[in-house]
């Protein structure tokens, strides 16, 4: 028996590496029963493989993370990792040949899935990419200006692409982005087991890493050409340097914070607000972290050091776009951003009337660690991805009860002062979100997803020895029914569909 920070104490030692029962059997089945429901009552049934894919999204994270933990319970941790790491690359393969063979084409007609938001940045990683290799008719003039004219955050990806078209050789401009977004996404479960162990033991780090190898939202943007996967890669690097250095105990120096400063200054590269949580959170933790944990020398030895690198590395012009951030926050973005769902017509000819009376900040906010609700009724033509997502949002519903159960409870205990750093990039990503115009998009929540399944696993870990958290479980089960059928009602409602 092990004794946890906050009190309570955790089964027998293999015990907890393992899933426990009384998560698995009844979070699928009130799934089944919640998207059941939802179909009986409204119609508007999605298409078959869409459906498949968000009920295989449940089924496998649950029961295939249930198995799994049972059958790597014993494995020591380096055949664990490796497992881990395999294992998750292989599911996200097999994904990425689905949606380039299959999906991408049959629903958008190419293999690179909808270019709403990537028409830009493929075009432009190939053109750095020929002119590194030679192509007389590019000239370093002409891209330097298109890098200079962009904004900060639309840079990094397109260089990322270029990349991927150097190591293929110009091969292959979509299958191989993928297969390198299965590889980084893969590593991420690595990061996360890294980062629990250092805080919460080598059973939260188990599950956590099971979640984050197995969680289909992560998985699903390993086969689309959209930027989330590297985001998501990027800030589980960062957030796992940054946190080995203030948790190793050694003298601070350059060449110790560099690790966690190249990868953090590459989010700037990728979304400013990713970049600045990330900072935000290393000067928080320096303030806030204990004096028995890091001197007073030290703290001002790691600001300095990190205040120069950002100096040196970003400049003014992240600073303007930051500035500009803050200014659309104070601003009324958030209520534009529902006006304009509201007036968007779909394929149908609907729109929602709805989202703009009831939807804003003031919603938002109580529910950001829970949000979105999954779609299970084909309210929009244009809805493929969130009905595909729902699966992940639904496990996402379910776990944010552990999360902020452990976020309750160590600020409560105090416990929070040993864990500063990771608490205030999780928080304060989700206070950014919740004053931005994406609250409500699930694809904004991607970069704080891993950090959850972190604190989900530690919540799991507490509820073990204590029956009234699990009794919480039930009646959160309970509530998220009533709300997935609030929410399609609400999406079928707003539209004038019923």
């Amino acid at each position: 028996m092990r004794r946890y920070g906050l009190g309570l104490y955790a089964p027998h030692r293999h015990g907890e590496f393992m899933m426990p029962d009384w998560l698995i059997g009844k979070s699928i089945v009130v799934f089944l029963c919640a998207f059941i429901v939802c179909q009986l009552a409204f119609g508007y049934t999605p298409a078959f493989d869409l459906i498949l894919v968000a009920v295989l999204s449940v089924f496998l994270f649950f029961y295939l993370g249930d198995q799994l933990s049972r059958s790597w319970a014993y494995m020591s941790e380096k055949d664990f990792l490796v497992h881990v790491f395999v294992i998750g690359l292989v599911f996200r393969l097999v994904w990425v040949i689905y949606m380039y063979d299959f999906f991408n084409p049959s629903h958008f007609g190419n293999t690179l899935g909808d270019g709403a938001d990537t028409e830009w940045y493929l075009p432009f990683g190939k053109a750095i990419a020929d002119w590194v290799r030679g192509d007389e008719n590019l000239s370093f003039k002409e891209l330097s200006q298109n890098i200079w004219l962009a904004a900060v955050d639309d840079i990094g990806y397109p260089i990322w692409l270029a990349i991927d078209n150097l190591l293929c050789f110009g091969l292959s401009d979509v299958l191989f982005p993928m297969i390198v977004k299965a590889l980084v996404g893969s590593y991420c479960s690595i990061c996360i087991y890294h980062i629990a162990k250092r805080h919460f033991g080598i059973g939260t780090a188990r599950i956590a890493a099971l979640f984050v190898m197995l969680n289909p939202n992560m998985i699903y943007w390993c086969g689309t050409m959209m930027k989330e996967a590297e985001m998501v890669f990027l800030c589980c690097l960062a957030v796992d340097k940054f946190d080995e250095t203030f948790s190793s105990g050694n003298r601070l120096t350059f060449s110790a914070l560099l690790p966690g400063m190249l990868a953090g200054l590459s989010l700037f590269f990728f979304r400013t607000a990713l970049g600045m949580t990330m900072f935000l959170a290393v000067f928080t933790h320096i303030v806030f972290v204990s004096h028995r944990v890091m001197s007073i020398g030290k703290k001002v030895l790691a600001g300095t050091l990190v205040a120069a690198m950002l100096a040196v590395g970003i400049g003014d012009r992240i600073v303007r776009q930051a500035n500009e951030i803050v200014r659309t926050v104070k601003s009324d973005s958030q209520q534009k951003n529902m006006e304009w769902r509201e007036n968007r017509i779909d394929a149908k000819g609907n729109q929602n009337k709805l989202i703009t009376k009831y939807a804003g900040a003031t919603v938002f906010a109580p529910l950001i660690f829970t949000i979105p609700f999954p779609t299970f009724n084909e309210a929009s033509a244009n809805q493929l991805l969130q009905i595909q997502l729902s699966g992940g949002y639904y496990i996402k519903n379910i776990l944010s009860f552990f999360v902020i159960l452990v976020m309750l409870l160590m600020l409560v205990s105090g416990e929070w002062r040993k864990h500063v750093f990771i608490i205030a990039y999780t928080v304060g990503y989700l206070v950014v979100l919740t004053l931005s115009s994406f609250a409500q998009s699930g694809r904004f929540h991607m970069p704080i997803w891993a950090m959850l399944m972190l604190f989900a696993a530690y919540g799991i870990q507490l509820a073990r020895g204590n029956a009234r958290i699990r009794f919480g479980l039930n009646i959160v089960l309970v509530i998220e029914i009533i709300a997935c059928i609030g929410w399609n009602w609400f999406k079928l409602k707003g539209r004038g569909l019923i």
